[in-house]
């Protein structure tokens, strides 16, 4: 499944060079969002995309925050910072309402520094999808070809449900192996996808990606909740989208640096 949509994430990001690589950081969104962590967007991304991000469509709580939708708007984080290698992990519950997302992905591009090329790695739950979480990366140059790879993993092997309980889930990215990772009902963790990049042997193997497309500038972390706008891009993904509100509930999120 291939998104042909451009998230315009950073457009409010002014043309400065992205910062060095933070540190360690967990937030437990105790009560709201750590302000020195993120920023809540505001803005509209264009087709797909359904709604504006708007940053009162987010409830806190004393354990965790839950980010909202309703027909028109939407809710997104953006960190403040710049990360690089590392692991970016969460733990998470979502509605279970066609036509919507729920993410946890880091995102860079020419919209933080000209000639940048679009680079993501994506954790995505999506009803359209049933119970499975959706996996890629997304790389393009300024003015190049979009080119994607994606895998759905079925959460129900696991013996997890995201619709019924807390999911924790996350990817570990290093300068040469991109893995996605889950905690299944026993407390146990597992791998659920490996990519490489490509070692240069004259064979891309299906777990491979080429060399230029592998992610390797530093790179905002989101999290966001949305539902598609029903154009011919959004029906592909995330499906069709009937009106009705929407939630995505984040325990936390963590990142740990290589």
């Amino acid at each position: 499944m291939k998104k042909l949509w451009l998230p315009l994430a950073t457009l409010c990001v002014t043309f400065l060079s992205p910062s060095l690589s933070a540190n360690y950081f967990k937030d437990n969104f105790s009560w709201g969002y750590n302000t020195s962590i993120w920023t809540a967007r505001q803005g509209d991304n264009g087709t797909p995309f359904g709604c504006s991000f708007e940053p009162n469509m987010q409830s806190p709580s004393e354990h965790g925050l839950t980010l909202t939708l309703s027909q028109g708007t939407c809710s997104e984080l953006q960190s403040n910072q710049f990360y690089s290698y590392g692991k970016v992990q969460g733990r998470l519950k979502s509605g279970n309402v066609a036509g919507t997302v729920s993410s946890i992905f880091t995102y860079t591009s020419w919209w933080d520094s000209p000639g940048r090329a679009w680079q993501e790695i994506d954790i995505e739950l999506l009803p359209l999808l049933g119970n499975v979480v959706h996996t890629n990366i997304i790389y393009q140059p300024q003015g190049g070809l979009y080119q994607s790879w994606e895998q759905d993993i079925d959460l129900s092997q696991f013996g997890l449900d995201y619709r019924e309980n807390l999911l924790m889930i996350g990817f570990d990215w290093s300068s040469s192996v991109i893995r996605w990772y889950l905690y299944d009902a026993n407390g146990q963790e597992q791998t659920i996808r490996t990519v490489y990049k490509d070692n240069g042997d004259g064979v891309l193997a299906n777990n491979e990606i080429p060399a230029y497309a592998w992610p390797v500038d530093n790179t905002k972390i989101m999290i966001n909740h949305w539902h598609g706008d029903n154009s011919q891009e959004a029906n592909y993904f995330p499906g069709q989208y009937y009106g009705a509100s929407s939630w995505v509930y984040y325990d936390f999120i963590e990142y740990i640096p290589n």
